[in-house]
């Protein structure tokens, strides 16, 4: 695998105590789960998704002042 050793030296100095192997499966999974927030973030931004402009989501959280349950 060729990759830019000057990062990954840099990637190392950063993570002290882990090993190459650890600090790539990092990043790959930190890619993965910022493109999937980035997923979820769209479906929540598309226009076809709507939501009534009265509902009330602070009724829905609970605590103090909650008349639900």
């Amino acid at each position: 695998m060729d990759l830019d050793e000057s990062l990954l030296n840099r990637a190392i100095d950063m993570f002290k105590g882990k090993t190459r192997k650890e600090i790539i499966s990092m990043a790959l999974l930190e890619l993965v789960e910022r493109h999937e927030k980035k997923d979820l973030y769209d479906l929540f931004n598309d226009s076809e998704i709507l939501i009534a402009e009265d509902y009330d989501y602070k009724s829905m959280r609970g605590g103090r002042g909650n008349d639900i349950g």
